[in-house]
């Protein structure tokens, strides 16, 4: 048997101060994450056209590039560092309007669920907030915080690789143990290894903010069916 929904009873109808900032900052917010994604397709398109160029020539001859070939081969494995991390903040960005949006629908409820009850002359009753209503905020700016993290240790590590692909593959391949060169590269490999997994466990925090989100959306309607219920039969 499920049980009974506590609740508390409130003076006025309203919707929290965190509800009323997520109603302006839905749009704003996945605005933003929708940007992040068109830009990082321009810099990949960019990207693919340096690759085209780059990858023309036989191995040999990529082994050994000068010049502006050079510069696209920096180019290229720099923003190979960085933007999937880029592309992830604005993922979070988007799912961190969603989440926001929900808010905004969960404090529409609330009001509306308060609103029919002053009207119809009854004590206005609103569910006790569940756990998941302090925790989904909460959850939300801690995964675009992580997502935030990753890109600025991308961009550091970019930097890095851009020291390292100023030279030819040739070079770097000829490198010896203990070297500055070898040193950077090793740098390169070791934290891009794992700031993808990183970068996805914010995004899987942003994603269990919109999930606890829905829960208490899920709550609050549970709630209201039994209330309205209750006025039917003459409740106060």
């Amino acid at each position: 048997m499920a049980q009974p929904v506590k609740t508390v009873e409130l003076s006025a109808p309203g919707m929290t101060s965190m509800q009323k900032m997520a109603g302006r900052m839905w749009l704003p917010v996945f605005a933003m994450g929708a940007m992040v994604l068109i830009a990082s397709l321009v810099i990949g398109a960019v990207q693919s056209s340096f690759a085209s160029d780059l990858f023309e020539l036989d191995k040999g001859a990529r082994n050994s590039v000068t010049g502006s070939l050079l510069d696209k081969q920096q180019f290229i494995e720099t923003t190979n560092v960085w933007l999937p991390r880029f592309q992830l903040l604005g993922m979070g960005l988007m799912f961190g309007g969603i989440t926001f949006l929900l808010a905004t629908i969960l404090g529409n409820l609330s009001l509306a669920g308060a609103m029919v009850q002053k009207k119809s002359g009854r004590r206005m009753l609103a569910p006790k907030p569940p756990w998941s209503a302090q925790l989904f905020p909460m959850l939300m700016m801690m995964g675009l915080l992580i997502l935030i993290a990753a890109l600025v240790v991308s961009i550091v590590i970019a930097t890095i690789a851009g020291d390292v692909f100023g030279n030819s593959i040739s070079e770097i391949n000829a490198a010896e143990s203990g070297s500055s060169l070898l040193g950077d590269f090793q740098d390169v490999q070791t934290f891009t290894a794992w700031l993808q997994a990183f970068a996805f466990t914010g995004l899987a925090v942003v994603l269990s903010g919109i999930v606890l989100a829905l829960y208490t959306i899920a709550q609050v309607l549970r709630f209201q069916h039994t209330r309205i219920a209750e006025l039917a039969r003459g409740a106060e």
